[in-house]
C-alpha cells in the first residue's frame, strides 16, 4: 500500500538542538526532521496535543562564514506519540509553527533548500 504525502513544504533530516518552553518548563532535545513548517522530535515526556510551545532553535547560517542563529517560533503540538520504552526520550512529537518571523521563515527555507539540494 502506497501512502500519500500531504505535507505542503518538503521535510529534510537534521540533527539540531532544541529548546522549547511549554508552561513554565523547559524541554532540550535534538530535531529529528524539520520544514519549512514544522518539526519533529523525540520529547522526554508526553505534550498535550493543541498546546502552544515556545520554540528556541539554532540554525546553521548556509551562506559561507555565517555562525548559526537563535531563531524564536511559536508552534502547536498535532502528534504526541509514545514510543520505545526503553529509549531516554520516547515520545515522538511534532509541532506545526503557527507564528514565525520574515526572517525566521526564510532562514528555514534556505536551510530546507540547501538540504535538498
Amino acid at each position: 500500500m502506497t501512502t500519500v504525502e500531504r505535507r505542503r513544504q518538503p521535510r529534510v533530516t537534521a540533527d539540531l538542538p532544541l529548546r522549547l518552553t511549554f508552561k513554565d518548563r523547559t524541554v532540550e532535545t535534538r530535531i529529528q526532521d524539520l520544514s519549512g513548517s514544522g518539526i519533529r522530535f523525540k520529547a522526554p515526556a508526553a505534550l498535550p496535543l493543541l498546546s502552544r510551545v515556545q520554540i528556541a532553535l539554532e540554525l546553521p547560517d548556509v551562506t559561507a562564514g555565517q555562525p548559526p542563529a537563535s531563531i524564536a517560533i511559536t508552534g502547536v503540538v498535532v502528534r504526541c506519540r509514545e514510543g520505545e520504552a526503553s529509549e531516554e526520550a520516547r515520545y515522538d512529537t511534532a509541532i506545526f509553527f503557527e507564528d514565525l518571523s520574515e526572517i525566521a521563515r526564510a532562514r528555514l527555507a534556505r536551510f530546507v533548500s540547501s538540504r535538498l539540494a
